[in-house]
C-alpha cells in the first residue's frame, strides 16, 4: 500500500482497540477496488473522545468506526444522527462531509444480514431468548423489534437492567411482547428456551479468558437456531454446545464483516467487496 498526500484516512477510535480487526478488513478492501485510503487505528482514552472527535474535523479524516466504550459518549459531539443511531442510542459509524460529523450505526444491519445469512432466521414474527442488557443487545433489539418479532425475552444477570431496556423498547414497539427475567432464574430461562425460535448471547461470556455462560440448552426448541456476537474464538463454547445438539449456530465474524461493508458503503458510495473482506479476517 503506497501511502501519498492524497490519501484518504478512515479508521476506527477505540479504548483498548489493539484486538480489532477492522483495519486489515478495511485495508484489503480499499486495495481490492484500488481506493486511495487507508484504515488506521486510534486508541483514544474516554475523557479525550471529544478532542478527537474534533481531530476528525481539524485533519480532514473521511470516515471513523466507533467502538467500546465510545459509542454513547460520542453522540453529543456530532451534528447529525442517523434514525437507526437514535433509536440505540449509539453510533459505530461517522462520515465527515467536509466537516460536517454525521452518525450512524451499522450494528444493527449488519446483525440482520449475519442472521439470515448464517442460519436462514427472518425476524418476522419470531421469539426471541437475548442474553445481556449491554450496548451489544440494543443493536440486537432494535434488530428484531424494527422487523417485527413477535415476542422477545430480555435475560441478565443484573435483573434490574434487563428491566430498563425492555421498558424503554416496550414503550416505542408495543406490539411486541418484550418481558425482562434474571439469568438465574433457571425455571423461566427453560421455559423460554423452549419457546424460542434464535437464542443469542450479546454479553462477553465465553470470550477469550471469559468464563462461558451456563446455559441448560438441552431445553432449547427444537430447530432453534444460536448467535454468539462474540468472534474471539471463533467458535466459543456456546456455539460447540448448541452445534453438538443438532443446533444451526454461529458465532459473530459475520456481524463484524457485514457491519463493516456498511461502514464502507456509507464513506466510500461503493459496493463492499464482502468476499475480499471475508478472507481477511478469516
Amino acid at each position: 500500500m503506497e501511502i501519498k498526500a492524497t490519501t484518504k484516512i478512515y479508521g476506527i477510535f477505540g479504548h483498548p482497540v489493539s484486538h480489532s480487526l477492522s483495519p486489515v478488513m478495511h485495508n484489503s478492501a480499499f486495495s481490492a477496488l484500488g481506493l486511495d485510503c487507508v484504515y488506521v487505528a486510534f486508541d483514544i482514552a474516554p475523557e479525550e473522545i471529544g478532542n478527537a472527535v474534533q481531530s476528525l474535523r481539524t485533519l480532514g479524516i473521511k470516515g471513523i468506526n466507533i467502538t467500546i466504550p465510545h459509542k454513547e459518549s460520542i453522540i453529543p459531539h456530532l451534528d447529525e444522527i442517523a434514525p437507526d443511531a437514535e433509536l440505540m442510542g449509539a453510533v459505530n459509524t461517522v462520515r465527515n462531509d467536509d466537516g460536517k460529523l454525521t452518525g450512524y450505526n451499522t450494528d444493527v444491519g449488519g446483525f440482520l444480514r449475519a442472521v439470515e445469512e448464517d442460519l436462514g432466521i427472518n425476524p418476522g414474527g419470531s421469539s426471541v431468548l437475548l442474553m445481556g442488557a449491554g450496548g451489544a443487545a440494543r443493536a440486537v433489539m432494535s434488530a428484531f423489534c424494527m422487523n417485527g418479532a413477535g415476542r422477545i425475552c430480555v435475560a441478565n444477570r443484573t435483573y434490574d437492567k434487563a428491566l430498563k431496556l425492555a421498558s424503554e423498547f416496550g414503550k416505542q414497539f408495543k406490539k411486541i411482547k418484550i418481558e425482562p427475567v434474571a439469568l438465574d432464574d433457571i425455571r423461566v430461562i427453560k421455559a423460554r428456551l423452549a419457546e424460542s425460535d434464535i437464542l443469542v448471547n450479546s454479553t462477553s461470556a465465553g470470550m477469550e479468558g471469559k468464563t462461558a455462560m451456563d446455559l441448560p440448552l438441552e431445553a432449547l426448541k427444537e430447530n432453534a437456531a444460536v448467535y454468539d456476537l462474540i468472534y474471539k474464538p471463533r467458535e466459543t463454547p456456546l456455539v460447540t454446545e448448541a452445534r453438538r445438539l443438532g443446533h444451526r449456530a454461529s458465532g459473530g465474524l459475520g456481524m463484524l464483516l457485514y457491519q463493516g461493508a456498511l461502514s464502507f458503503e456509507i464513506w466510500t458510495g461503493r459496493e463492499a467487496p464482502v468476499d475480499v473482506m471475508r478472507k481477511a479476517i478469516e
